[in-house]
């Protein structure tokens, strides 16, 4: 099964019409690039829900990333633009942990948006 079938079809046709990569002109290894680059044009819903839930839990692009296994800018681009905090229970009790800490301390330990930590510090 192949991932991205324009990509290998373009690379086979490439690959016989010049041969090894070595042979290949600098204008097509430009199109290879942009073909393999490319974003598929539609999102995943399941994506952008869990990008949105971890965001509105306060964790940074590059802890999502890391969460999510993907690139700072493959969340990026699927970032919401308002984010409203949220506090789920096991966020509590970590908070709760962590209530003599400074708000940047906490932010630290925790991984997360210093505002989140402020934010939720006054709902507990």
């Amino acid at each position: 099964m192949v991932l991205n079938k324009e990509l290998l079809t373009r690379i086979r046709a490439v690959e016989a019409e010049f041969g090894h990569v070595k042979n290949w002109p600098a204008s097509e290894l430009t199109e290879i690039r942009a073909i393999a680059n490319r974003e598929p044009d539609e999102v995943d819903p399941d994506e952008l829900m869990e990008v949105r839930e971890l965001a509105e839990r306060g964790f940074f692009v590059t802890q999502i990333a890391i969460r999510l296994h993907r690139s700072r800018g493959w969340v990026l681009k699927r970032l919401p633009d308002d984010v409203e905090y949220v506090l789920i229970e096991e966020d509590r009790r970590v908070l709760k942990y962590y209530q003599h800490k400074t708000i940047k301390e906490t932010a630290s330990k925790l991984q997360r948006n210093a505002d989140w930590v402020r934010e939720m510090r006054k709902k507990l």
